[in-house]
């Protein structure tokens, strides 16, 4: 007898980035949608809990909470102020949907497989674009880190090649490279080089330096 696939939703969700999208009451209500349904709870008393649920809210105050207005603005959006809001929130992004029970009840379901948001949500190139790099940098976390770290022990300015770096922070060459590249672009940091980045060999030497204005403005404060 096969076992049945477990969906880890909370990991499906944060894979797919949708916290860009998710108000932080969205996404509690969308998990107390499937705590309700785990739990059996059907009709009236599913209802009730859900539109008289009062969530806390723990980390999107401040800038947060503006960046998020900003982000469903663009999307032709607002930020929700009760469970009623939220709900139409995922129902539109199509996390969720509506269905029937055997007795008839009205329930709201999950929608599986969990939709990645450039599949339901009409994003124009520039928002593609932030999410390709937000996507980006999530797969080489580390990599990013080890490499900034790097540079700043430097004092912000870095004489180097790319072995040696590979050799200092283990980072993959390609990587190195398409790192580089990425900061470049973003204006964080500048390169001199005797060819493109990109085409850099293991024992070119490169000289990197830490663009100040720009580097703190999306990265952090220099002490």
């Amino acid at each position: 007898m096969s076992k049945k696939k477990v969906i880890n939703i909370q990991q499906l969700i944060q894979q797919h980035f949708w916290f860009r999208y998710l108000p932080e009451t969205t996404y509690k209500t969308y998990l107390m949608i499937g705590h309700l349904h785990n739990q059996k709870i059907r009709g009236e008393e599913a209802s009730k809990k859900l539109l008289t649920s009062n969530f806390n809210i723990e980390h999107e105050i401040g800038p947060l909470r503006e960046e998020k207005e900003n982000v469903l603005k663009k999307l032709g959006q607002k930020y929700p102020t009760n469970r009623l809001e939220d709900i139409q929130l995922l129902l539109t992004y199509k996390l969720i949907k509506v269905a029937k029970d055997e007795n008839e009840n009205l329930v709201y379901l999950y929608n599986i497989p969990v939709p990645k948001p450039e599949e339901v949500l009409n994003l124009d190139e520039e928002e593609r674009t932030t999410l390709e790099n937000i996507r980006f940098e999530f797969k080489h976390q580390n990599a990013f880190n080890a490499l900034l770290t790097l540079i700043l022990n430097s004092n912000g300015n870095l004489l180097t090649t790319l072995d040696h770096i590979h050799t200092t922070t283990k980072i993959k060459h390609a990587d190195i490279r398409e790192i580089l590249d990425y900061l470049v672009k973003e204006g964080s940091i500048k390169v001199k080089a005797d060819k493109n980045v990109k085409e850099l060999r293991k024992s070119d030497k490169v000289y990197i330096a830490i663009n100040k204005e720009v580097f703190e403005q999306k990265r952090f404060v220099i002490g």
